[in-house]
């Protein structure tokens, strides 16, 4: 039997869940990957560009990921939709995604197209283990789009998950509002895509010429974003690293504190030790002092009892000599 996948909220299904987890990019960041140092230890395999055969083609990055252990994958899928006012969003304690994965795909009237509408972004993420429950109905996804392109990583030398949550993160920020001929779904994929291969070298790409970002092989315009998002990125790691940095330092200095109270109590506890042999010592000395007194009183106790036996035996034999000379006299 497997071992359990470990248990990391933002990347990771238990076997026996059921349905996939699915979130807003913005709180799978900040709640599940930024401050999780364990997500460091989980490397990105590959990443597959997948793109729907119908409707508007709806496009969606797929990106497996290695558990600390190499034991367990997560599947994580990343997409970007156009928000509608009765969107919902399982949260992240919430098993399965309230709307099924199949149905984010936007649909737009001829005048939204015609005048460009634009619209807050939904950025998301769902996740599950491979090869669990959980991740059939991604997996299901996945089959019914078509795989146009797919970047594989060296074996341990792919992004971290909190290097792709970053990423994922700054892009969703960089341009937050949907429109259908500039920052759509074909313009969040390829600038993902893009920036991992701009930031991260020695992947190998299997489809260099693909159709992503088409539309009934038309090519779609999307905004150039990915040099300010590899900025961007840049910078919000340097940010992360300072942060930690200021963290660890803070945590030295309480470390640090915490030892010099240690060192303070040790010294004190030292002291008190030390003041306490020597009350004993003195203690003892004195118990000693007395011993020592109490045997020579009684040394001397018997040298006086021994002194008076002598005389009384004295006193003894001269009343019996004074005895003896009176007998014969008589």
């Amino acid at each position: 039997m497997a071992p359990e996948p470990p248990k990391f909220d933002g990347l990771f299904t238990v076997y026996g869940q059921r349905a996939f987890l699915t979130s807003s990019i913005e709180l799978w960041y900040r709640k599940c990957i930024r401050d999780n140092p364990f997500m460091l230890d989980c490397l990105v395999i590959k990443i597959s560009w997948y793109k729907k055969q119908n409707g508007v083609e709806h496009e969606f990055l797929r990106f497996d990921i290695s558990s600390p252990d190499r034991v367990h994958t997560s599947i994580v899928i990343a997409e970007r939709d156009a928000t509608r006012p009765t969107d919902t969003i399982a949260p992240l304690d919430t098993a399965g995604a309230v709307t099924p994965p199949d149905a984010v795909t936007p649909s737009f009237s001829p005048q939204d197209i015609a005048g460009d509408s634009t619209r807050g972004a939904h950025d998301l993420i769902s996740y599950a283990t491979l090869d669990s429950s959980a991740s059939a109905e991604l997996e299901r996804k996945c089959k019914k789009a078509a795989r146009i392109c797919t970047l594989t990583f060296p074996k341990g030398v792919g992004p971290s998950a909190n290097q792709l949550a970053t990423l994922l993160y700054v892009t969703s920020k960089h341009e937050p509002t949907y429109t259908i001929t500039n920052t759509q779904c074909y313009w969040f994929v390829d600038t993902v895509f893009e920036a991992l291969k701009s930031l991260f070298a020695g992947a190998q790409q299997d489809i260099p010429n693909h159709r992503g970002g088409t539309w009934n092989r038309v090519r779609i315009p999307t905004k150039g974003s990915v040099d300010e998002v590899c900025g961007k990125y840049r910078a919000a790691r340097t940010a992360l690293a300072e942060e930690a940095e200021q963290k660890h330092r803070a945590e030295q200095q309480q470390e640090e504190e915490r030892q010099r109270e240690r060192e303070q109590r040790q010294a004190a506890e030292e002291v008190a030790k030390r003041e306490r042999e020597k009350r004993q010592a003195a203690e003892e000395q004195r118990q000693a002092a007395e011993e020592r007194a109490r045997e020579m009183e009684e040394e001397r106790e018997k040298e006086r009892q021994a002194a008076e036996e002598e005389i009384a035996q004295l006193r003894r034999e001269l009343e019996a000599s004074r005895a003896g000379a009176t007998a014969q006299q008589v």
